[in-house]
C-alpha cells in the first residue's frame, strides 16, 4: 500500500471523529479492523506519529492532540497555513466518503459520461517520494502522442477546473505545465531526484493568468470596463488574484488588474465578448481588436 493511501485513511478517520477526535487505542481499533490496512501490518504508534509529521509537511493539515495522560485525543486542526488548499483537500476526501458510504446519491449527480482517466494520485505519489514518471502526452501542435521520460515533478497547479503538473525533464530547461487530460500511461521509475530547493510555484506563475508561462510578456496594469450583466460573476470569481474593483464610467463598472496578458488572457477576455472592453493598456486593446476583426471576416466569407 502506497504512503498516500494511508494518508487519506487516517485523515478521512480523524474527520468523520468531529472535534473530539480519537485516543491511540481507538485508531489501532479502527486501523486493525480495516482489511486493507491491516494487511499492511498492525497498528503502530511509532508509524502513526511519522504519518502524522508527514501529512502537516506535505499537505499543511495538522492532526493535534488535546486532554492529557491516558485521554489523549486526536483531532485535525481547525487551522492551516494555506487555507484554501487544506480546505480543498479536507472536501474532496469528505465527498469521497459520503458517495462511498451512500452509493444511491450517485443517481443525483450529473458527471461525464466519459471521464478520462487522471494519474493525479500517481503523481501526488510521485512528488512525496520525488520519484521520476514517464509517460505519453498528447501536445496542442503535434499529431502523434510524444513519450516523455524521465520527467521530474516538482508541483501540481490547478486551473480552469483541470489538474496540470508542472516539471521538466532536463535541469538545464525551464519548467513545463502540461495538462493532467493529455498525459497516457503514466508510470512511477524507480529513479529518484532531488528537487530544485530554490522551486517556489507561487514565484514562476506570478502575474501569470493560466498555465503558459511567456516570458517574454512583461506585467501590465490593465482595466478592464465591465457590463453590469456579467459584473456579478466576475466579482465571485476573479478572472486573477490582483483583480480589484476601483470606480465606474457610464453605468459600467471597471476591474484593475496587474498580469502579464499572454495568450491564455486574450483568449478568456474574447470569450467574454461584448461583456468586456479593454480600457488599458492600448497594446492589449488593439491586439483583441485586430483579433475580432479577423472573427468578423471570417463570418462575412461565409455569408
Amino acid at each position: 500500500m502506497t504512503p498516500l493511501k494511508k494518508y487519506i485513511w487516517l485523515v478521512d478517520t480523524l474527520m468523520r471523529s468531529g472535534d473530539e477526535g480519537l485516543t491511540l487505542e481507538q485508531i489501532g481499533l479502527q486501523w486493525d479492523a480495516d482489511d486493507d490496512m491491516y494487511s499492511n501490518g498492525a497498528f503502530s504508534v511509532r508509524s502513526f506519529h511519522r504519518h502524522r509529521n508527514e501529512i502537516e509537511e506535505l499537505f499543511d493539515i495538522k492532526i493535534e492532540s488535546h486532554g492529557s495522560g491516558h485521554s489523549f485525543h486526536y483531532r485535525i486542526a481547525n487551522k492551516g497555513k494555506n487555507d484554501y488548499f487544506r480546505h480543498w483537500l479536507l472536501n474532496a476526501i469528505a465527498v469521497n466518503r459520503i458517495v462511498t458510504d451512500n452509493q444511491h446519491v450517485t443517481q443525483l449527480i450529473d458527471l461525464p459520461q466519459n471521464p478520462t482517466h487522471s494519474p493525479l494520485a500517481l503523481l501526488i505519489e510521485a512528488l512525496i517520494e520525488q520519484r521520476k514518471v514517464s509517460f505519453t502526452l498528447d501536445p496542442d501542435t503535434a499529431t502523434e502522442p510524444i513519450t516523455c521520460n524521465d520527467f521530474m515533478p516538482h508541483a501540481l497547479k490547478r486551473f480552469n477546473h483541470r489538474w496540470h503538473l508542472v516539471g521538466r525533464n532536463d535541469t538545464r530547461k525551464p519548467y513545463r505545465c502540461l495538462p493532467l487530460d493529455r498525459i497516457h500511461h503514466c508510470e512511477l521509475q524507480e529513479q529518484t531526484f532531488q528537487r530544485d530547493p530554490n522551486f517556489d510555484i507561487q514565484r514562476l506563475f506570478l502575474g501569470v493568468y493560466g498555465t503558459l508561462i511567456e516570458e517574454n510578456i512583461p506585467a501590465k496594469n490593465i482595466w478592464l470596463k465591465v457590463s453590469p450583466s456579467i459584473a456579478g460573476s466576475l466579482r465571485a470569481n476573479k478572472l486573477h488574484d490582483s483583480q480589484t474593483e476601483i470606480g465606474h464610467q457610464d453605468g459600467y463598472p471597471i476591474f484593475a488588474l496587474r498580469l502579464r496578458p499572454g495568450s491564455e488572457f486574450r483568449q478568456r477576455l474574447l470569450s467574454l465578448g461584448s461583456g468586456v472592453e479593454v480600457l488599458k493598456p492600448r497594446s492589449l486593446r488593439q491586439a483583441l481588436q485586430a483579433e475580432t476583426q479577423k472573427m468578423a471576416l471570417l463570418y462575412q466569407a461565409s455569408e
